[in-house]
């Protein structure tokens, strides 16, 4: 298969995240419940893909546990260094939209930085083969509908209007096809490489679930960890 062949089948793969975007800007984000529930499941799909598909496929691919772990420790390091660059105080009478559109943006930041190793997984799957190829690609779009609604349902709630968070979504999407002609470009990439980009996706996922995500002790925000967690554990 030809690279632009793989340029459509991985962009159609990323832009499922603006699917996702859209779905939640028709969702009704201004109930708590359905708030904490979609950023609870939001969460639980970013663990999920960490613990199910990044880090055992980094492992597969250099076979070397020092690689996924160093990885995922510059991922942690480097959100937790953009948060201190990026988090603005609370101040009293300021309204809490800024701190939604805060943690829709570093979502938003974190899915980018998970499909760019993952679509370079696309460009090598679909060298080595193209059943490899088109099994990567598949489960991508599967899992990026999701993701999609975990950047929108807090922009949303801050207010963003509907072409900018599908714009949002959209560049988290676009993210995928490059990564995808990367890793067709250097089929014979460095294994080690991509083990650490994985590793590092990863990090960056469940450092925002942590301190984003997983904060409001509510029942409806446990049900959709375990849901975002079951879908992704499925799907893997």
């Amino acid at each position: 298969m030809g690279l632009s062949e793989v340029l459509v089948i991985s962009t159609a793969a990323g832009l499922a995240t603006t699917v996702g975007g859209l779905i939640a800007t028709l969702l009704p984000v201004k109930n708590e419940k359905c708030l904490v529930f979609l950023l609870g499941f939001a969460g639980g799909v970013m663990v999920g893909l960490s613990l199910f598909q990044l880090m055992p496929e980094a492992y597969f691919f250099a076979n070397s546990l020092f690689s996924v772990g160093f990885g995922f420790t510059v991922g942690i390091l480097l959100m937790a260094f953009l948060a201190q660059l990026t988090t603005t105080k609370c101040q009293s009478g300021v309204s809490s939209c800024e701190n939604f559109r805060e943690t829709g943006l570093f979502i938003c930041l974190a899915i980018a930085l998970h499909n760019f190793p993952e679509g370079i997984a696309v460009g090598v799957g679909f060298v080595s083969g193209n059943d490899l190829g088109f099994m990567i690609a598949f489960a991508m779009m599967l899992h990026n509908i999701p993701e999609g609604i975990g950047i929108g349902a807090p922009l949303k709630k801050s207010g963003l209007q509907t072409w900018t968070i599908l714009l949002l979504t959209t560049a988290a999407g676009f993210v995928t096809p490059l990564g995808a002609s990367i890793g067709w470009w250097l089929g014979n990439i460095s294994m080690q490489v991509l083990s650490w980009a994985m590793g590092l996706a990863a990090g960056a996922m469940v450092y925002v679930s942590f301190t984003k995500l997983f904060i409001y002790g509510a029942r409806w925000n446990e049900f959709g960890i375990f849901c975002g967690i079951l879908l992704t554990f499925i799907i893997a």
